[in-house]
């Protein structure tokens, strides 16, 4: 996938003018996604059909399990499901968002009603699947998470502040 990023626009005789772009490829290799399900099926298919694509995954059987995984290693996406014993997909989402407000969650669950999916759409998630899960919906979910992640990296060097020389 190829993402133009537009530095500067002028507008001459009612036409826009790009004045300089740059360009930036983005891969399914460049996204990381944690995949947290306590039913060990869903988490097989889904890293399965997921490396297939070139996606980096890894899984985690509980809300707990993933935050300690959030912990050591960095991801783009996570992909939970609502319903785990302990700690609900739910409770996990609002500790993500608290550790990493830019966290892009997926949430799924086979127990979809409107509360859960409001719910969960206030505490920032970006997207919500019911099972039995259709991998084409996921994959189009994470080519617009690659956008983003993308777009926020180019951002974020674009503005960063660079070291100050003395």
């Amino acid at each position: 996938m190829l993402h133009l990023y537009v530095h500067s626009v002028k507008q001459q005789n009612n036409i826009y003018v790009l004045k300089e772009y740059s360009m930036a490829k983005t891969t399914n290799l460049d996204l990381s996604i944690l995949v947290v399900d306590d039913d060990e099926n869903i988490r097989i298919v889904l890293r399965h059909s997921l490396e297939k694509q070139g996606y980096h995954v890894s899984t985690a059987k509980s809300a707990e399990e993933a935050l300690k995984t959030l912990q050591r290693s960095f991801f783009n996406v996570v992909i939970t499901d609502i319903k785990m014993a302990e700690m609900s997909g739910v409770e996990l989402l609002m500790e993500i968002k608290e550790m990493n407000s830019l966290m892009q969650i997926f949430v799924m669950t086979s127990h979809s009603t409107l509360p859960h999916v409001i719910q969960c759409m206030q505490g920032g998630a970006y997207d919500f699947f019911e099972k039995p899960l259709k991998i084409e919906d996921i994959l189009i979910s994470l080519g617009e998470a690659a956008r983003r992640a993308t777009r926020w990296g180019y951002l974020y060097s674009r503005h960063s502040l660079s070291p100050k020389v003395k």
